[in-house]
């Protein structure tokens, strides 16, 4: 099983017509390439031909043995379809938690990195980095053991990417499945709890940044548990059932009549009945490389790089403490500013360039989400002109800047930390 699937992402305000008539990145492909389905619309064509041939006349006499009622038909495709809604509703509720709780592990990551260092950085950088690292592969081995066993390509890129040595390595690869990350995940907790001891942290620091662990460890627990019940088989035994006699009773019933549209109505009315079952059964696992899987390679790759940038940033200003950038923040105005100075738009740059005039050489460019960030560094010549959309380009420039950065190579934010 991979982990390369990436979620199709399609524009809910596209016409009825193209969205129907796509084959690409749907479940269609999936139904067409089981014999099953063919079985059912090669008998369908059967019936269909014979009838027309003359050879089923008795199957329009009602009390003919071959005569088919089609009030009993409408009482077994109302039942199944029942039936088979509320097992895509269980799979797609089943689907959303699974969602949720691995997207809350990933998110905890670059939070645990953001108190780590809040509390224990600076002099004991070195632990923080530590137990951060520790983290991440726990998670990382985690996704990796739902795969049953973890690869040498995937240990190999977990050395690779500075989450393990290989001496650790060794160490891992003598406990079992579902044991590692649970042991990672522990080793990352002893050294929170020697960072903070030594950081000499408050006491109930080391609880909250635990409880993170804990919380993440939990989450894993849940996932597995999840994966491990799906919907009782007899219920599962029940639906294929009904689906099979209901397709029989369709393809006999459609079969017998002369109308040239049997045939495309069958054919349509199976791929939706068969389409809904096989989305099912790929929703009920979404850590494959179906249509509908999560991207795990995107989010692993995000988290990761999340959190090392908030790990590993370095703040230029203010060497000498936080004391002298506060001296430098001008009070809030207490008014309801104008939109062009909250926006940051194209004509409230064309405003504070004009205001300011020679004094700020700056360039401004259209980024891919339609904000204007800067590209060149703003020289501070002269006193800056204090309109209020010079204000708020000055007090967010640093993170204008990292911004740019990020969508200029293509990162794009998956809320890995919401």
């Amino acid at each position: 099983r991979s982990v390369c699937a990436m979620t199709f992402q399609y524009d809910a305000s596209a016409s009825y017509l193209r969205t129907a008539l796509r084959f690409s990145h749907t479940v269609v492909p999936s139904v067409l390439k089981r014999p099953t389905f063919w079985f059912f619309f090669i008998m369908h064509m059967v019936v269909f031909l014979v009838y027309r041939w003359g050879y089923l006349d008795q199957a329009d006499v009602e009390d003919s043995l071959l005569f088919i009622d089609w009030k009993i038909v409408q009482v077994i495709t109302a039942m199944t379809t029942f039936f088979e809604v509320f097992y895509t509703n269980h799979v797609f509720a089943r689907y959303m938690k699974l969602y949720t709780l691995s997207r809350a592990q990933l998110g905890a990551l670059s939070n645990f990195a953001f108190d780590m260092r809040i509390h224990a950085g600076g002099t004991h950088q070195a632990l923080v980095r530590l137990a951060t690292r520790f983290f991440l592969a726990g998670v990382f081995l985690f996704f990796y053991e739902l795969n049953n066993q973890v690869s040498d390509v995937e240990w190999a890129n977990l050395v690779r990417n500075k989450l393990l040595f290989p001496e650790e390595v060794q160490v891992l690869e003598s406990f079992k499945r579902n044991q590692r990350s649970l042991v990672v995940l522990h080793w990352s907790g002893r050294v929170v709890g020697e960072a903070i001891l030594t950081a000499k942290a408050p006491n109930n620091v080391i609880k909250g940044l635990v409880d993170r662990l804990v919380s993440v460890r939990e989450q894993q627990q849940n996932i597995r548990d999840t994966l491990m019940l799906p919907m009782p088989f007899q219920y599962f035994h029940l639906l294929n059932m009904m689906v099979v006699v209901n397709l029989m009773l369709w393809a006999y019933g459609m079969g017998t009549t002369r109308s040239i549209f049997a045939p495309v109505g069958f054919f349509f009315a199976e791929l939706i009945f068969c389409g809904m079952m096989e989305l099912a059964g790929e929703m009920s696992d979404p850590f494959g490389s179906d249509e509908v899987d999560f991207p795990l390679n995107t989010w692993l790759t995000n988290a990761l790089w999340d959190t090392s940038v908030v790990l590993e940033y370095e703040y230029t200003w203010g060497k000498n403490g936080w004391a002298e950038i506060a001296e430098r923040c001008p009070p809030l105005e207490m008014v309801k500013p104008d939109l062009d100075a909250v926006l940051v738009t194209e004509g409230a740059m064309e405003l504070e360039s004009a205001e300011a005039g020679s004094s700020r050489q700056t360039s401004w460019q259209p980024s891919p989400l339609g904000l204007y960030t800067p590209l060149a560094e703003v020289r501070q010549t002269s006193a800056p002109v204090q309109t209020p959309a010079a204000k708020i380009s000055k007090q967010s420039s640093s993170r204008s800047d990292s911004k740019y950065k990020r969508l200029e190579s293509g990162h794009e934010d998956d809320d890995d930390d919401d």
